[in-house]
């Protein structure tokens, strides 16, 4: 008898929408490189579609972007996918606007540019919480 037991060994899956291309390829790269399965978006206008196709752990998201600016996808995000977790990675992380974010629902906010260890700790613990 075969038992129905989750597969382990699938990957995390984590969607990156920032319109920085460049940014977005390299964080892409080095995420990949810790086995996440990744996925890139250059807007939340993009990024919509997708997030109904592949169920999403994480969502790395930035701010400031054309058509669907960040504060819109992550309200859109939050009533749409309530238990997916969002991480801001953003160059406008004042008081204000991470204020907002945590009021939106992300679960992290980080400004931009930011040390990539400091970064992946906190998608381990916002993956594991």
């Amino acid at each position: 008898m075969i038992e129905n037991r989750p597969i382990m060994n699938e990957k995390v899956k984590i969607l990156i929408v920032d319109d920085d291309e460049q940014l977005r390829r390299l964080l892409s790269a080095q995420l990949a490189e810790h086995g996440y399965d990744i996925r890139e978006a250059a807007s939340g206008y993009e990024a919509i579609p997708m997030t109904y196709g592949i169920e999403f752990k994480l969502i790395l998201l930035d701010l400031r972007m054309p058509y669907i600016n960040g504060f819109d996808f992550l309200k859109f995000a939050k009533r749409t996918f309530p238990k997916v977790k969002i991480l801001v990675l953003t160059a406008y992380a004042d008081l204000l606007n991470i204020k907002k974010c945590r009021d939106l629902g992300a679960d992290e906010v980080i400004g931009k540019p930011y040390d990539l260890g400091y970064l992946f700790y906190h998608i381990e613990t916002i993956l594991k919480n």
